[in-house]
């Protein structure tokens, strides 16, 4: 059960464990709550799994799943994200259906969503989080059980997301950061950063992949910082991983998160990583061997750590040839496999 399909990392490790679901473990059935559902839903449905739309207002949405769960047959509820913890919660109550809930960011959610997640965590048989981080982060903001929570890795595709062959030395150093244009990003961090880096390193260029509501305030800044010939705001692609490839440096510049795929694809795809310190980044990027970490709003931190990588470029290959190794970790076999694991104990708890 999901909030949304649209483009976004959650929707894209939903289509993924679509994709790689043991059929004699489990049969997927994917409930979307809103009728925002592309692309994501189209490619959930060529997996051959059922995606059933619902609409109307709130209470109309829980008494729809409440029918299509009983329809449908369904013994394990999964909640995706935030949203789809306080719908599922509310849709299984009263039934012997087991549920598992999902944290996959460290956000609070408004009080009213925050109190329904604290039930629906309570409720649960099964919490499934993204990192460690964002396990310490429910138990201790919602309450969430800590002997209930299981970390399941988020994960990507290791062939499409691979390092590029051997190029010239002579090109014009690019800095790439995909995300979407939301407030969350602090997406002044990287235009401010990107001034700040032009200013020592002159050739360099920089590639922003994604969209959102601040595309405007985004364009404005970087015109602002006089940045117009060397930035790139790109939009939503779906070449990410060629546009990765053609890139030298990658950047977060988020104030939060839960475990960001950005990063991990970048690695994969052999880029060292400078990216603020939250969430469960860390996780993902140890200081001085896959990149370097930063405090969150650190312009001169982002700046001299990016003009060390692409001036030495010694430095930049052995990190560049670790980031894609600890990127191998996060295989999408291994997220699946956990999953069935998942799915296997919360129904074993409700005496299936």
């Amino acid at each position: 059960m999901i909030g949304q399909l649209t483009a976004g990392g959650a929707e894209g490790q939903l289509w993924q464990l679509c994709r790689g679901l043991d059929r004699t473990v489990a049969t997927p059935i994917v409930y979307c709550l809103s009728r925002r559902n592309a692309p994501y839903g189209p490619l959930i449905e060529a997996t051959g799994v059922p995606v059933r739309v619902l609409g109307g207002g709130r209470l109309s949405r829980v008494r729809q799943l409440r029918h299509w769960l009983r329809a449908d047959g369904v013994e394990v509820v999964h909640a995706w994200l935030f949203i789809a913890n306080a719908y599922a919660w509310a849709a299984c109550r009263g039934t012997a259906r087991a549920l598992a809930t999902s944290a996959r960011n460290c956000k609070r959610q408004g009080w009213l969503l925050d109190l329904l997640n604290r039930w629906a965590f309570r409720a649960s048989d099964v919490i499934v989080a993204n990192s460690r981080e964002v396990a310490r982060y429910v138990e201790h903001v919602y309450g969430a059980p800590p002997a209930r929570i299981t970390v399941v890795y988020n994960a990507i595709d290791l062939e499409r997301f691979r390092p590029a062959a051997p190029r010239r030395g002579d090109r014009r150093p690019l800095v790439a950061m995909v995300g979407r244009l939301v407030a969350q990003k602090n997406l002044d961090l990287f235009v401010a950063a990107a001034a700040g880096l032009r200013e020592r390193v002159p050739a360099a260029r920089f590639l922003l992949v994604g969209d959102g509501p601040l595309r405007a305030s985004v364009r404005a800044a970087v015109e602002a910082a006089g940045l117009v010939d060397c930035c790139e705001l790109a939009g939503e692609r779906h070449d990410v991983d060629e546009l990765l490839r053609g890139a030298d440096l990658f950047w977060l510049t988020s104030n939060w998160e839960g475990l960001p795929n950005a990063v991990i694809e970048a690695m994969a795809c052999g880029l060292p990583v400078v990216a603020t310190d939250v969430g469960g980044t860390r996780e993902l990027v140890r200081s001085g061997e896959e990149g370097f970490l930063i405090r969150p709003g650190d312009r001169e931190s982002l700046v001299t750590h990016s003009v060390a990588l692409l001036t030495d470029h010694a430095m930049r290959a052995r990190l560049a040839r670790a980031a894609r190794a600890r990127a191998e970790t996060f295989s999408i076999a291994r997220m699946v496999g956990a999953m069935q694991d998942v799915y296997t104990r919360a129904r074993q708890g409700r005496g299936a």
